[in-house]
Formats: C-alpha cells, structure tokens, sequence
C-alpha cells in the first residue's frame, strides 16, 4: 500500500507524517512501560487473589499488548517494507485484523470491568456470593465481541483500509455505495457508542447500588475500587472520544454526501496521540488514587496487604 493509495493521503505530508510516527513511539513506549508495570503488580503479588483486580489487570493487559504489536511488528517484518510508509498488502490486511481486533477488546474489557462492579455491587444487596465463572464469562463474552466486530472484513464484509496517518490499518469507516453501508454504521455504533452508554450507565447504577451499602470493611474496600474503576472509565473515554468523535464524523459525511474532507491534521495528530497514550494514563490514575495499587506497585515484593479468604477460596 503506498502512501498515494490511500484515502487520506492529502492529510499528512512527509515531515508531519514522521513527526506523527515520533509521537506513536513516545506515546507507546510510555504507555507499554507503565501499563506492563500496573499488571506486573496486580498478577505478581497478592492483588491477584481478587478477582476485581484481576479483571482490571485483563483490561490493562491488552491495552499494553496493543500498544507493543506495532513496535514489534516493525521489527518483525522489516524486510517487507522500504518505510513505515509503504506496507505491503499481506502487513496490512494482517496487522489491521489484529488492531481491530485488540481495539475492541481493550474497549469491552473496560466496559465489562464497569459491568463487574455493577454485577459485584447487586450481589452485596441480594446477600449473595458472587461465582467465579462470572469473570470467566466476562472475558468470554470480550473475546466474542472482539471476534464479531472484527472479523466481517475476512468475509468481505466491509474490509480493512488505511489508518488518517496512511503508515497503518484499521477496520475501515469509509462508506461503500451498496448495503453494506449501513453495516459499517452499524459496527461503528456497536464498537464506539454503545460500549460508553453501557459504561456510564453500569457505573451509574453502582452508585445508587452503593449509596445502600451498610458500613463494613468489605463494603469500603468496594466502594474504594468503585471509585478507582470510575477515575479509570472517564480518563479513558477522555482519552478516547477525539478520535472516536472523528471516526464518527467520517462515518456521519460519508452517509450525507458519500465524502469527507478533513482539514486540520493538528486535531487529528493529538486525538491519535491521546489515544494511544491512554493506557499510561489508566495506571497514573489508579497509582493516584488506589492506595492499594499505589503500594504495590511501589514494593511489589510486599505482602503485607491483607487479602480476603474468600478471596483465596475462589482462586
């Protein structure tokens, strides 16, 4: 795929498109290293026997994941490219399945972490023992979503294109003229819109959920992780919603009128950036506001942060 191929080849030239790539390999770095460092400490120490940390710590691990698969691919297949501008059609097609599909994941993770505090707060007002298998279904359930919205381009349904930068692929939201159109729109509001509706709602409900709760040492260490997964949820659909709103008004100009013309590169550049940057942001958040976290990932060798023996059971 060359760079005159691609849809939004006029957007970048050459120096801002390299000024671009610099920012992705700022941001990743920093994002891998403090996002790996936050689920090192939750899977490594005791935090592992609760299984609210651990569901957080399946969110944080794919967003590390995500941000390490350029750079490793880079690496990887080098020898197929001249530049990080000019892939091949096999790197773009393959890596564009992956990123699509480790998106997706990473958004639903987030919401189903939102989902377990819901699910974890109804359970303490029933007087019940919330299973295991619950978190096993969680990440089930990610899987399958992730699987759903992004394998329809194999099967010729939409199909995978460049990235704004044109030196990436992703699930492509230009709209074709047949039906699938409406397909596409369809993926968008599933991926984008409906993940955040079904995190601010989930959380939402916790708190009325909460607001009931009788004062206990249980019931503060949940409320406290409420309010660690509530700072985590907002900073990244913060860190999220420029570029989503972008994809969003591609999507929205291609239905009206079968084009689109983007003109300030700058909003794009900082919305990728901020994007990309969002798993480094998660892990300053919790390491501000989780004492527990904040602990651990300071002495991860400590084990003198009590755990449930319910907790231990249930492992």
């Amino acid at each position: 795929m060359a760079i005159q191929d691609c849809v939004w080849s006029d957007l970048f030239d050459d120096q801002a498109r390299n000024t671009l790539q610099r920012g992705f390999v700022i941001t990743g770095t920093i994002s891998v290293i403090l996002s790996g460092w936050l689920t090192l400490t939750i899977f490594f120490t005791n935090l592992r026997f609760n299984l609210s940390y651990r569901n957080l710590a399946c969110f944080t691990a794919v967003a590390c994941v995500r941000r390490a698969m350029p750079m490793l691919s880079y690496l990887l297949f080098a020898n197929y490219n001249d530049s990080w501008h000019d892939m091949q059609t096999f790197s773009c097609e393959f890596f564009a399945f992956w990123e699509t599909f480790l998106a997706v994941y990473e958004v639903e993770s987030l919401t189903h972490v939102c989902i377990e505090r819901y699910v974890v707060a109804k359970y303490i007002t029933k007087g019940w023992v919330i299973p295991k298998r619950h978190y096993l279904m969680f990440q089930c359930l990610c899987l399958l979503l992730a699987g759903l919205y992004s394998f329809p381009p194999v099967f010729g349904l939409g199909r995978y294109g460049p990235d704004f930068a044109c030196t990436s692929c992703t699930f492509d939201m230009t709209l074709p003229d047949t039906w699938q159109r409406y397909f596409i729109i369809s993926i968008f509001l599933l991926r984008s819109v409906k993940p955040a509706l079904f995190m601010i709602m989930m959380l939402m409900w916790t708190r009325n959920l909460e607001d009931n709760f009788t004062s206990s040492v249980k019931t503060i260490k949940h409320l406290r992780f409420t309010q660690s997964v509530i700072a985590v949820t907002f900073m990244n659909l913060a860190c999220w919603s420029p570029i989503a709103v972008l994809r969003g008004w591609v999507v929205l100009l291609f239905a009206l009128y079968n084009d689109v013309q983007i003109e300030s590169h700058a909003y794009v550049q900082w919305a990728m950036w901020l994007h990309w940057v969002s798993p480094a942001v998660t892990a300053v958040s919790v390491f501000l506001i989780d004492d527990t976290i904040r602990h651990k990932m300071i002495n991860m060798h400590s084990d003198d942060i009590e755990t449930d023996e319910e907790e231990k059971k249930n492992e």
